[in-house]
């Protein structure tokens, strides 16, 4: 087995990340590769190349972005994708009960078997874990273009400013032939059961059962959002049934107004006025517990 590792620099890595790798897989007389990525981009861009150099696992060492745009040309291919957990929230990681722990997890990647899971796509973008429209993705887009540290602290506190100044959107879901209207705190497609950080929002979803779950919370106050919360943390969301509602579905729509933002595993993009959602079944290899 050969790794070929992508180390986004601008996550919250450990300054001792190479000698890490190197203590784990020097002994083992295993062919590795270190590359950094400069910039967006050029992590999907390094992916290429080792699947082209016939590496057979390839190793994000950052965060959900990162693990993004690493995982995107494996889509479908026999090569492997690995995790070394180094961002804010790292939602695919916690789904995949990787652990947090950076050593732990690089030497996972000598011992765990490997795992189908599927894929999703949203106006044929890729995503993994979560997408949302609504306040996470007004909070993806303020964390994206902050200036200073990572970590969840910060996080937290663009959410607190994104939450004062949110003004619901009109969105309209098509699901399985059935319309609903919303002005959404948030509409989450979900292929995972957990946000980043713990948040977990579809607590029935699986990564490779093949279907997208959709969860809706209406537009609440910031009283009510606070005392939801802890329930958010510990899986009980959805027993606020009276501003909570889920779906399942293979493909969905989400309309919207123009220059609505949106998030794929934490990236923020722009709706051009609907997104379109899509689960590709069991199309990526992982290597996880």
């Amino acid at each position: 087995m050969s790794y070929f590792f992508i180390i986004n620099p601008e996550s919250g890595l450990r300054k001792d990340i190479i000698p890490l790798i190197d203590s784990v897989f020097a002994p083992e007389k295993i062919n590795y590769k270190i590359s950094f990525s400069r910039e967006k981009g050029h992590v999907r861009e390094l992916s290429q190349k080792a699947v082209i150099e016939g590496f057979q696992t390839i190793v994000a060492v950052g965060g959900d972005g990162t693990i993004r745009e690493a995982a995107e040309p494996l889509i479908g291919k026999k090569n492997i994708l690995g995790i070394i957990p180094c961002g804010s929230g790292n939602g695919l990681a916690r789904n995949l009960f990787i652990p947090m722990d950076i050593r732990k997890s690089a030497e996972g990647l000598l011992a765990w078997g490997v795992r189908k899971i599927d894929a999703a796509l949203a106006n044929g973008n890729p995503f993994f874990c979560a997408s949302g429209m609504g306040i996470d993705a007004e909070i993806a887009k303020r964390f994206n273009r902050r200036k200073g540290r990572r970590g969840i602290l910060p996080y937290f506190y663009h959410s607190a400013g994104a939450f004062l100044k949110y003004k619901p959107r009109k969105m309209l879901l098509s699901i399985t032939q059935a319309e609903y209207e919303y002005r959404p705190f948030i509409i989450s497609v979900l292929n995972g059961r957990q946000y980043g950080g713990g948040a977990v929002i579809a607590p029935n979803a699986r990564l490779d059962d093949g279907i997208l779950n959709v969860t809706v919370v209406k537009h609440i106050s910031f009283l009510r959002a606070l005392r939801m919360t802890p329930d958010l943390f510990n899986g009980s969301l959805l027993r606020h049934s009276d501003v909570v509602e889920t779906f399942t579905a293979k493909t969905l729509e989400i309309r919207c107004e123009k220059e609505t933002p949106y998030h794929l595993d934490g990236e923020d993009f722009v709706c051009d006025g609907a997104v379109k959602f899509a689960v590709l079944p069991k199309m990526l290899n992982v290597k996880a517990p």
